[in-house]
């Protein structure tokens, strides 16, 4: 099984600064999106939610219904990521207990600092750009290996 750990913040859902820098406005951005479906449609991959949203369960709702539009929809998900003290060893502690997973991404817009966490496997994307079409294209690449 191919796996894709999504963060949402800075992947799918972008920042976009409004009125001079004033507060930020979470949108999630429709060609992230495309290009996310893509990944999975390219790679045959499931996800696994490891972004904070997560952690609520009208969050999670929240974001299956923005990414619903872009025929991505609960049975895409997998599960989630277990509450640790950080995302790759949430990650890792995942893999631990789903030995079914042969090969995996964590898109993700911030780096991780662990030891013993496979970096070559982490693909990193710019909060305002998110899922760009090299990024698209390097996941892919990843996970067909």
């Amino acid at each position: 099984m191919k796996v894709i750990f999504l963060d949402i913040d800075g992947v799918v859902c972008l920042h976009k600064q409004k009125n001079n820098c004033e507060a930020d406005e979470e949108i999630f951005d429709a060609e992230c999106c495309y290009r996310l479906k893509e990944i999975m449609q390219a790679t045959g991959s499931k996800m696994v939610l490891s972004s904070s949203w997560r952690l609520f369960p009208e969050s999670f709702a929240f974001v299956l219904e923005q990414l619903e539009p872009y025929g991505i929809t609960k049975e895409d998900f997998i599960g989630i990521t277990p509450l640790l003290e950080d995302r790759p060893k949430e990650i890792l502690a995942f893999l631990k207990s789903h030995k079914e997973i042969n090969s995996f991404i964590a898109l993700d817009d911030e780096m991780y600092y662990c030891d013993n966490f496979p970096y070559d496997r982490l693909i990193l994307t710019e909060v305002y750009s998110g899922i760009t079409d090299i990024v698209r294209d390097l996941c892919i690449e990843k996970l067909k290996e």
